[in-house]
């Protein structure tokens, strides 16, 4: 209909036009190249008009006689591009499936025709790769650095096959120049944290952390555990260079990000309390003790106050406990507190609920203070032995004391950043829990022995006595008939338990 349409309107604007240069009647009369003419001027405009759109089409058609050549090559061009990028496709696919003499075959005929686009170098390299010529990896991936679009990829693909070599400086050094070329991607992130925290380069491994953390490649939690952690790493290292004011500072710094990290609480209160700042060490182990109750913070809090008197040591166990009177190691120290303060029947009381939960050697050793002072050596013993017997507390600085090495402060960065706990959990249970009804048996005073008592009568006046005595007691045994154990005899369930708690108590 559009064509119909321009047809029609040049139709009329040809018409148009004829007519207009028929209404002229003057003539034009001229010489030109020694030709004279005179015609009438419809018919010379006429020709001009003629002769003006001959020449226009004339040139079109020049143009495009012209333009042939380049057309040829551009459509040969184009083909020779088709075919290449067919065989980069094949030759990806090939790589996904492992196909290392296809992959190949296709590098080469998308290298032909796509010369040097970026992801025939790829192919060539993730080719060479598969056929396990390393040599012919490397020099593609090499050859990927030299422009900027590829850049990043050769550098990804030599990191690669430095960390299959066990090149680690190598590595480290593309996946530094990666990350610093793109902060946004993960794998060079995660790459520059693995390889800083395997060499123990504490600072730079931080600096990874809080650039990964500003472009969101890790969740801010985790980053601030992480560099928490690494802070108290170096300031173990500076401690034992004896740079302290360095240690206290970096141990400071942990204690910003993480108030409860114990390693670092330890550190910081140990240093405070040798400036003098005994205040300030307990401070900091109180802070650390209110949101995780370790055994460390404990261990150290008695180092701080080891001078003082017992009942001061008293009073300062009970304030602790009562940062987080909710946790074991609270119902220990209120346990210790009387025991200090002679207070043993409360200690007891105390060590109760725990003995029948998750009894611990500490529990046990508690008790034993309890028992021997309560009832004598004999009492104590058993719970000693069960002390003895009772599983180590697991956790790192249960001893009172965080003694790292490189590799452990690896472990431990690691496992805070990504858990918040120092160790994984233990594969075994804590100690078997003794049931209320032993308890009670086992803390029951134990049976003393009945003494040998010698007869108050004089032998001379046996025989008095014994005419004395009625001639028949037929509801009595004689002395002589009387078992050995008698006087041992078990009358009520008070003495049944009293029995088999010294029958348990006597080695």
């Amino acid at each position: 209909m559009t064509r119909i349409l321009i047809f029609l309107l040049w139709v009329v604007l040809i018409a148009g036009t004829i007519t207009v240069l028929m209404t002229f009647d003057s003539r034009i009369s001229g010489e030109a190249f020694g030709v004279r003419f005179d015609s009438p001027s419809w018919l010379i405009l006429g020709v001009l008009i003629f002769v003006f759109f001959i020449a226009v089409y004339a040139t079109h058609k020049i143009k495009d006689v012209l333009a042939l050549p380049a057309k040829i090559r551009a459509k040969d061009a184009e083909t020779k591009r088709e075919r290449g990028v067919a065989a980069l496709t094949r030759g990806l696919e090939a790589v996904a499936v492992g196909d290392a003499a296809d992959a190949s075959h296709h590098a080469k005929v998308a290298q032909k025709h796509l010369e040097n686009l970026a992801l025939t170098r790829l192919l060539s390299a993730q080719a060479a790769q598969l056929s396990g010529d390393e040599v012919a990896a490397t020099q593609s991936f090499s050859a990927m650095l030299e422009a900027p679009e590829t850049e990043f990829l050769g550098l990804k693909g030599l990191y690669a096959q430095a960390i299959k070599r066990g090149a680690q400086d190598e590595a480290r050094d593309y996946a530094e120049r990666a990350f610093a070329l793109r902060a946004n991607a993960g794998w060079a992130f995660q790459s520059v944290v693995d390889l800083g925290l395997e060499r123990g380069a504490w600072g730079d491994t931080r600096e990874a952390i809080a650039k990964g953390k500003r472009n969101k490649l890790i969740d801010p939690e985790k980053a601030d555990r992480a560099t928490a952690a690494l802070y108290a790493a170096d300031a173990d290292a500076a401690r034992l260079s004896g740079d302290k004011t360095l240690a206290l500072s970096e141990a400071e710094a942990a204690l910003k990000l993480a108030p409860s990290f114990a390693p670092a609480a330890v550190l910081a209160a140990d240093l405070s309390r040798e400036n003098g700042k005994t205040g300030k060490a307990a401070n900091i182990l109180e802070a650390a003790f209110a949101k995780d109750a370790h055994p460390a913070l404990i261990r150290m809090y008695d180092k701080v106050y080891a001078q003082e008197s017992a009942e001061k040591r008293a009073e300062k166990l009970r304030k602790l406990a009562a940062k987080n009177p909710d946790t074991d190691e609270a119902a220990l120290l209120e346990a210790r507190a009387a025991n200090l303060v002679g207070d043993h029947e409360a200690a007891m009381t105390k060590l109760e609920a725990l003995l029948t939960a998750a009894p611990n050697a500490h529990a046990y050793a508690l008790m034993a203070t309890a028992a021997t002072h309560l009832h004598g050596e004999e009492a104590g013993r058993g719970w000693l032995e069960r002390a003895a017997a009772a599983p180590r507390d697991p956790r790192p600085g249960a001893d009172g004391a965080f003694h790292f090495t490189r590799a452990g402060w690896v472990r431990l960065v690691r496992e805070y950043m990504e858990h918040g706990r120092l160790s994984p959990p233990p594969l075994e249970d804590a100690g078997e829990a003794i049931s209320a009804e032993e308890l009670r048996l086992l803390i029951a005073p134990p049976v003393a022995a009945a003494p040998d008592v010698e007869p108050d009568v004089e032998p001379a006046d046996e025989p008095a006595a014994a005419a004395s005595e009625p001639e028949e007691m037929p509801d009595e045994p004689a002395p002589a008939a009387r078992d050995e154990g008698e006087e041992h005899r078990i009358e009520s369930d008070e003495d049944g338990e009293r029995a088999a708690a010294a029958a348990r108590l006597t080695p």
